[in-house]
């Protein structure tokens, strides 16, 4: 009966060799240039008997044998290793290497020798009952083992051997992209054997979720047409695997004309359900903070409107009781004191309209010198104690509703002279530019270039532990109700800077006193641009609103037409990316400025929409729109890919400012 034979080596003149040898032995043979030919081969015939070399690309003879031998269907067939190191590889080969017969390449005489007595082994094999399951593994010796080979296989051990125990999952792909070799921890991520995946494409490797087609198009274009560029599924957007979240980099990488690719697969599983953990976690303890600060001030505004209500209505019900026999110098002191609790009751509300942007009606260009020498003159005029005033910088220009920014300076200075106790208060301007995000002492001010006004005084201080507490609305030590202020001081100030795109700062040490620094965007010289100049720019200027909400798509539409801009508005992610490519298509018109809600009805999350319509235009200068301050995005835009924010609601003013700012940026 005929011997069906597979001869597997990459060298073509051995491989000729052999397989002419076993032809003249009267064997069927076919042949195969690496492991994953044969694999390629084995899916439609079933040998008798498998010769295979040891060293190859793609698939090597050892991961050959190991597949076969888990193979069902061809865990029986017989193999034999004929290879060039197995002398230098004797102990690794007879333990580790599931074959029956193991023969050294030596010179044409020889290797007819071996291959005649492996048939004869096979035959001698197929008279003996299947259910032997030691084979004998013999190595003919006559052969000197090679120093250089020793330390070629040594260094391919040691490099394996780190390969294995590497944490990220590994796969080697081919110019196809099909899987080459899978390290332990690949096997593991997957749940797979190795016998499953070797030859398999990375398409079909496990179940890639929304990345299956970004991955089919990498594969073709980066390993087959050659163009060699890495694709990242990073943990911001991980993909879901069985019970896993996974990352995967696929790096392609050329050798002297050959292309192939490293597939790194990593289980961030346990690190992002902590981290999914701690932000709940995080805005649980925000949003209990939050209420209790809500509580708290609705606490405090209802006890201040109570007092003065109950000064009003007391003095007015006096009035009103006695008539005409009341004394005319008494009723005019009642009525004197009901007009203080109501001219106290709209400051009241007054700073509560500062939480809101609706308080920011009528923003202009104004040097901040002006702002504080007017602002001190007016507030230390009736005034017991002394202040200075010091200039670090030249004038800086900002963008702000000076009556807002005077009132939170005001607040500012009432609690320095509060905590100086007649002591001089210092007030210094001067400027900051941050290259990248800065925490100071505890508190985040974006990067940005910046006008300082530190407002420091020479009180008592704040106890560490108490510092960030000065922003929760009544919290105080001081005594309050209608003669000692309301309790909002700094709040107020925190709400008004934030609504100016600004940040507050405070730095106490016990003893030595206290100093505010109030940092508020400064409005830079390239963008000193009178109003009609403004309009002009943005008369030349192409808009794209992205809002879900369609009332807010209508009212901003008409708002930015009146400022002159050409308007599209869409209300999806998708209808943004089809209308930003149609621009990008179009030579005669350039790409728009960009309006994008920060609400996920739009599609998904901002910072993944504004990194999509970066990728048609890099250039692309994309605004933040949101109700919400405390968006991450809305406190630092940049981190995310955006030039600016635009808080709701928004004015023609605001409007105006942030494009013209978003331009020149």
């Amino acid at each position: 009966m005929q011997i069906h034979a597979l001869v597997v080596d990459n060298d073509p003149v051995l491989l000729k060799l052999v397989s002419t040898l076993l032809i003249q032995e009267k064997c069927s043979v076919r042949t195969a240039e690496n492991g994953l030919h044969a694999l390629e081969i084995l899916e439609n015939y079933r040998p008798d008997i498998i010769f295979t070399d040891l060293i190859m690309p793609q698939v090597n003879g050892e991961q050959l044998c190991n597949i076969l031998r888990r193979t069902k269907r061809h865990k029986q067939v017989f193999i034999v290793v004929l290879s060039a190191t197995v002398l230098e590889d004797r102990e690794r080969i007879t333990e580790k290497i599931d074959c029956d017969l193991c023969i050294a390449k030596g010179n044409l005489k020889e290797i007819r020798s071996y291959l005649q007595g492996a048939l004869k082994a096979f035959n001698n094999r197929k008279r003996v009952t299947a259910s032997v399951s030691k084979r004998n593994v013999t190595i003919p010796d006559g052969l000197l083992p090679s120093v250089v080979t020793s330390e070629l296989l040594s260094e391919q051990r040691h490099l394996a051997k780190i390969l294995e125990n590497l944490y990220e999952g590994i796969f080697e792909l081919n110019e196809q992209g099909k899987v080459l070799n899978a390290n332990r921890a690949a096997l593991e991520i997957l749940n797979s054997k190795e016998e499953d995946l070797i030859g398999l494409s990375v398409t079909d490797l496990c179940d890639w979720g929304e990345f299956q087609s970004e991955i089919e198009e990498w594969s073709t274009k980066q390993l087959t047409e050659g163009e060699l560029k890495t694709l990242e599924i990073d943990e911001k957007k991980p993909f879901s695997y069985k019970d896993l979240l996974l990352t995967a980099s696929f790096i392609p990488l050329a050798d002297k004309g050959t292309v192939f690719a490293i597939c790194i697969l990593r289980d961030i599983t346990r690190q992002f359900r902590a981290e999914e953990k701690s932000r709940e976690l995080d805005n649980a303890v925000k949003l209990v903070k939050r209420m209790d600060a809500m509580s708290c001030m609705a606490g405090g505004v209802a006890h201040d409107f109570n007092n003065l209500l109950t000064v009003i209505y007391g003095n007015l019900d006096i009035v009103t009781s006695k008539g005409k026999r009341s004394n005319p110098g008494t009723g005019n002191k009642l009525i004197q004191q009901a007009k203080q609790a109501a001219l106290a009751a709209v400051d009241l509300t007054r700073q509560i309209s500062g939480f809101s942007n609706f308080g920011i009606v009528s923003r202009e260009q104004l040097g901040i010198k002006k702002i504080i020498r007017t602002t001190a003159a007016s507030f230390f005029k009736n005034k017991t104690c002394c202040y200075h005033i010091e200039t670090r910088t030249k004038d800086c220009l900002v963008y702000v509703d000076s009556d807002e920014f005077s009132f939170a300076l005001e607040n500012v200075l009432q609690n320095a002279v509060d905590a100086a106790e007649k002591g001089d208060i210092w007030i210094i301007l001067d400027c900051d530019e941050f290259k990248a995000s800065q925490l100071i002492h505890g508190q985040y001010v974006p990067a940005g270039r910046y006008a300082r006004i530190d407002i420091q005084d020479s009180g008592k201080g704040i106890e560490k532990e108490h510092l960030l507490r000065v922003f929760d609305p009544y919290y105080s030590t001081k005594e309050r109700g209608f003669e000692k202020g309301i309790g909002l001081g700094l709040t107020v100030v925190y709400a008004t800077l934030r609504n100016h795109g600004g940040y507050i700062v405070i730095d106490s040490e016990l003893g030595i006193g206290t100093k505010v620094s109030l940092y508020i965007l400064e409005f830079l010289n390239s963008l000193e641009l009178s109003v009609t100049n403004n309009k002009k720019v943005l008369s030349e200027q192409q808009l794209l609103i992205i809002e879900p909400d369609k009332q807010m798509g209508q009212i901003g539409q008409i708002m930015t037409e009146y400022l002159g801009l050409t308007v599209e508005v869409v209300q999806t992610r998708t209808d943004a990316l089809v209308s930003l490519e149609k621009f990008n298509d179009d030579p005669c018109r350039k790409n728009p400025l960009v309006l994008l809600d920060l609400s996920e009805k739009q599609g998904g999350a901002a910072d993944e929409t504004c990194r999509l319509l970066h990728q048609i235009d890099p250039e692309l200068k994309v605004i933040a729109m949101s109700g919400s301050i405390l968006d991450p995005v809305m406190e630092d835009c940049k981190k995310f890919g955006f030039v600016a924010t635009l808080p709701k609601p928004y004015t023609m003013d605001s409007l105006r400012h942030i494009m013209t700012v978003a331009l020149y940026s």
